[in-house]
């Protein structure tokens, strides 16, 4: 049931505009990085109507407002509210099109910053999740953006990243493509043994859990991973895709967000889902990064 489930919300996803406004006249079969806007500056000065009045001052034109989320991003004691928004830009052509690139809007006290998305890692995206949280402890919320940047293997691909507001620009502090990478970018700690009796134990290093899971039901695997009575033979070891979860959450109620993830695992290839692997990452300020803090793998 539950790899129907993730194939439904894939096909859902292809066929639902997801995060931003869809505008009319565009059409996915003609989505790429071509038709990108190039940033000309990255801040205006503030004022009400920036959004109708000033976005050709830094190069962008026929922009849509997708996600917003309200927080403070320039000092502690402000009082005015101030938004984040994710801008959508989308294919020239075609009709009903979800594939967009994207661009980060902060509003601040005197000032509307931006950022490029799209430009660093040579993708757009499908549909967005946009948070602002406090994840530092400093007071100042940071900002979450989720993004499905493919469609294919597992639960599509996705990218996760957390922003912050210093120095009059929006500095990047997380991203689960380049941070504390393994071969299938940010690594949670998750791996697996394989046990005689058609067993495997998940483990995470970082936090000492384990779980043992039962796969005699699992008819491929014989030949593969165990031989016809059940003993273990070659390679077990799981495979965590990128994060199709990535929330912030205040899981012990002290004020600073923690973030809480889950992955589509597997072993002998995508289409064989065995379960999810959850992990909380918490921002150490001594470390200046985000640490696993806490694991566990749920099956069916």
């Amino acid at each position: 049931m539950r790899k129907i489930f993730v194939f439904l919300i894939i096909l859902s996803i292809l066929v639902v505009p997801v995060g931003c406004d869809t505008p009319a006249n565009n059409n996915p079969s003609t989505a790429s990085i071509e038709w990108h806007q190039d940033l000309t500056a990255t801040e205006l000065p503030y004022r009400n109507n920036w959004f109708q009045a000033d976005l050709p001052k830094v190069g962008l034109k026929d922009i849509a407002i997708g996600e917003t989320a309200e927080g403070r991003f320039s000092t502690v004691n402000s009082t005015s509210p101030r938004f984040v928004h994710l801008l959508c830009d989308y294919a020239e052509d075609g009709e009903n099109s979800t594939y967009h690139d994207s661009f980060l809007a902060v509003e601040t006290d005197s000032k509307i910053l931006f950022k490029d998305l799209s430009s660093d890692n040579d993708s757009g995206s499908y549909g967005d999740t946009l948070y602002a949280r406090d994840v530092n402890g400093d007071g100042i919320d940071e900002i979450i953006v989720q993004q499905t940047v493919g469609m294919t293997g597992g639960a599509g691909q996705h990218l996760s990243r957390i922003f912050k507001v210093a120095d009059d620009e929006i500095q990047e502090i997380f991203n689960s493509l380049t941070a504390n990478l393994d071969d299938a970018g940010y690594d949670t700690g998750f791996s697996s043994i394989l046990q005689d009796g058609f067993k495997l134990e998940v483990q995470n290093r970082f936090t000492g859990y384990s779980k043992t899971l039962d796969l005699s039901s699992k008819e491929q695997y014989i030949g593969v991973y165990f031989d016809e009575t059940g003993k273990a033979i070659g390679d077990g070891m799981i495979r965590c895709d990128s994060f199709m979860e990535f929330t912030p959450e205040d899981v012990n109620s002290d004020g600073v967000f923690e973030i809480v993830c889950s992955q589509y695992a597997s072993l002998y290839s995508h289409a064989d889902y065995i379960g999810d692997a959850k992990s909380v990452l918490r921002f150490n300020p001594k470390v200046q990064r985000f640490e696993v803090i806490k694991a566990e793998f749920i099956t069916e």
